[in-house]
């Protein structure tokens, strides 16, 4: 029997041998709790502290921007939550949790918490609804952004803006400018697209935010401020913040060959931001719970690792991929299937193919698939247990008819050459047993 093949990495990646030594590594070797003062617990948490520092040295920031959760959706949900909650904080009072004795953060916070003044002198803002925060995002969000948001907005606690992506997949900064508001306090889109693996310009999309806080008479301390899922583009695309611009950015030790449920959120100085969770005085009081520290040294290897290859593997994948496509553009399919979003090289994330096949429907083949060894997958790994698990990002980039009826291919450290071929004869013979 031949081994199965492993299409699927943007949904988790396999956890890297070296990864899974140092877990187990460290869960033998500090067994004690890192907010503990005795000796054992001391060591525990300055070698926390000593991964912390990696991982904000892989981001090129300080180590106090470092919240660790445990994976994406926990980051984006207390990046959203973190920044509302903060807002509401400060139109009440100047709290010592956000002034944290930083003149500059002092001299923010004070412009934010008199931020209904600072409204109200907007002729655009009605004078009712000026303490009610904006938020905008894109359509093709993760669920774990989209439907966050979708339910505060449900709620009553903040407007929201969901920006349509263009024909290529890829969400337009002058569209994001167009939408900001003076009540804007948050823009969130994601760095690459889960699905479709679009790239978004998010260092144009953070100019775009800096030129209206100018045009505003705004500091760079105040809001409206950025936060992006780079969940997916950890592994391939730059991750420096000053390049960014980001203000708050996810990232998952599931996608990058670390350890699953353990991520980080990284939160400029800057942001005010209010813990979402209450219970323990963790994570500096922004994420109650005892850290998973085996979990968090796992990542932080995982990181400098992903981070020493990372030009010379996005290269390889892409050729991989594009063999890939070759194949199947030259079979018997070649002219059924459609791919779903630009392949422009630069906007596209290099281990990343989406196809739209009209007419299939895309679980029965992924099962097809399955049954001859081929793993990959139709939607998010987030839908698929929905009972309607259309893809809505396919949705708004190929329309609904290729919604229910593409595939996500997607290639990581482990894919061969002779994988790709075998699996492009596969996906062929599926798809004429489904015509």
């Amino acid at each position: 029997m031949s081994k199965r093949i492993y299409l699927d990495y943007a949904s988790v990646t396999p956890v890297d041998s070296a990864v899974s030594k140092e877990v187990l590594r460290v869960s033998k070797k500090h067994t004690a709790n890192p907010s503990s003062i005795y000796m054992e617990g001391v060591k525990a948490g300055e070698f926390l502290e000593s991964c912390r520092k990696r991982t904000a040295d892989f981001l090129e920031v300080h180590s106090d921007e470092i919240i660790f959760t445990s994976g994406g959706t926990e980051s984006n949900a207390l990046a959203i939550k973190g920044v509302i909650e903060g807002y509401k904080n400060s139109l009440g009072s100047v709290s010592a949790e956000i002034l944290g004795g930083n003149s500059k953060i002092d001299r923010f916070s004070v412009n934010f918490v008199n931020g209904a003044e600072i409204f109200a002198e907007k002729s655009e803002m009605p004078n009712d609804s000026h303490n009610v925060p904006h938020i905008i995002s894109s359509t093709i969000e993760h669920p774990s952004v989209k439907e966050l948001l979708l339910v505060f907005e449900k709620s009553g606690e903040i407007e929201l803006s969901l920006i349509s992506p263009n024909e290529e997949g890829i969400v337009e900064a002058a569209k994001i400018a167009e939408s900001l508001r003076p009540n804007t306090i948050l823009v969130s889109v994601m760095y690459a697209n889960n699905e479709i693996g679009t790239i978004m310009p998010i260092s144009t999309i953070a100019k775009k935010l800096r030129e209206y806080k100018k045009e505003q008479g705004r500091t760079e301390f105040e809001m409206p401020f950025l936060h992006t899922d780079a969940s997916q583009a950890v592994a391939y695309l730059p991750m420096r913040v000053p390049s960014l611009h980001a203000d708050l950015l996810t990232m998952d030790g599931g996608k990058v060959y670390g350890p699953r449920g353990v991520g980080a959120l990284f939160v400029k100085r800057i942001v005010p931001f209010k813990s979402i969770t209450e219970g323990g005085s963790q994570e500096k009081g922004r994420r109650a719970g005892t850290e998973n520290l085996p979990g968090i040294a796992g990542f932080a290897l995982a990181l400098e690792m992903v981070a020493k290859n990372k030009d010379k593997e996005a290269k390889r994948v892409a050729t991989l991929r594009d063999l890939l496509l070759v194949n199947l553009k030259s079979s018997e399919i070649g002219k059924r299937f459609t791919i779903n979003g630009t392949m422009v090289e630069g906007e596209r994330l290099p281990n990343n193919l989406n196809i739209c096949i009209p007419e299939i429907d895309a679980e029965f083949l992924v099962l097809t698939l399955d049954a001859m060894g081929l793993c990959v997958s139709s939607v998010t790994s987030c839908r698929t247990l929905s009972e309607d698990s259309y893809s809505y990002v396919v949705q708004e980039v190929s329309g609904s008819d290729c919604s229910k009826s593409s595939l996500r291919i997607t290639l990581g450290k482990y894919t061969t050459k002779g994988e790709i071929l075998r699996a492009g004869k596969m996906i062929v013979e599926g798809l004429l047993l489904n015509f």
